[in-house]
């Protein structure tokens, strides 16, 4: 019986490190895709769908408060112009967010090989990215990339199922986000 109790606590203990971990997995295979120059198997980690809705999201906010900035007057071409605006974002994130657009952001960012490699910092030492990973939810994990101690943007992946992971959004940094 303490056989069968301790054998059941063994795989309940193995079964939620392993669902814990899981991300960090996910990160790992696309890393080793990036490097290997595999887009095919990044876009399997990747949530279209989720993705082009999370970056028109974030840019139509900024385009709407930069335009309801420019226009205090009552414009009444600005609502004409937002919308013309609103048309073509749509579309530029359309053809933005695909396998190849999507890895040549990731590969920028702080899962990407390029985050690894060291950069000539301003004193000519060799400075290493820095990045932040974490748990924002059962089924949201962030990784933030820091820059002068800051953390600036984000990869958001979404849980698909217990142990499978997407990127499902990009958090924009400040400069791209208008802000």
């Amino acid at each position: 019986m303490k056989k069968i109790t301790l054998a059941a606590a063994v795989a309940a203990i193995a079964l939620v490190a392993s669902a814990y971990a899981s991300p960090y997995y996910a990160l790992h295979q696309m890393k080793t895709a990036i490097a290997e120059r595999n887009v095919d198997a990044l876009a399997s980690h990747v949530d279209f769908p989720a993705l082009r809705d999370s970056i028109k999201g974030q840019l139509e906010k900024t385009m709407a408060d930069s335009i309801k900035a420019a226009t205090a007057s009552d414009n009444p071409f600005a609502a004409m112009g937002q919308a013309m605006v609103t048309t073509m974002l749509g579309k530029m994130v359309d053809a933005m967010v695909s396998p190849v657009g999507v890895a040549a952001m990731v590969s920028k960012s702080a899962v990407g090989t390029d985050a690894d490699q060291n950069t000539p910092a301003a004193g000519g030492a060799q400075e290493k990215a820095d990045y932040s990973v974490a748990y924002a939810g059962w089924d949201k994990f962030v990784v933030r990339a820091k820059a002068d101690g800051d953390e600036k943007g984000g990869l958001v992946l979404q849980r698909h199922g217990l142990w499978n992971w997407k990127l499902s959004a990009i958090e924009l940094t400040p400069a791209v986000a208008g802000h």
